[in-house]
């Protein structure tokens, strides 16, 4: 039998893979993949252009982000959707707490794998 010793221990180490592997919403890099991907890239890429100030002053009101994707007719549609004002406070959190001066530094995983542009 086992000891209960290296039963805690297994565990531990299992629940801290299991936290460690979804660092970030993948629910919010997937929905940003999908509508914003075609044109921005990967979401990483995208939210460090930006710092957390200037992502609040794009996610502000919806103009702002109509007016800045105007003369694509495919991001006008997908800014209009309701998957993408279903997720807006998610991806607006995903771009700040990813943003040029957060800190965050991304390896790789199932989603994303520090591709550089």
């Amino acid at each position: 039998m086992k000891s209960p010793l290296f039963l805690m221990l297994f565990l531990f180490f299992f629940g801290t893979t299991l936290f460690a592997n979804e660092s970030y919403d993948v629910k919010s890099f997937r929905v940003i993949t999908k509508l914003c991907g075609m044109c921005h890239g990967i979401p990483f890429h995208l939210a460090k252009e930006k710092d957390g100030d200037e992502w609040e002053e794009y996610f502000d009101d919806d103009q702002t982000l109509l007016k800045i994707h105007q003369k694509e007719p495919e991001a006008l549609s997908n800014i209009k959707s309701t998957r993408f004002k279903y997720y807006r406070k998610n991806i607006l959190k995903f771009f700040i707490d990813n943003s040029k001066y957060s800190g965050k530094v991304h390896g790789c995983d199932g989603n994303f794998c520090g591709a550089h542009y």
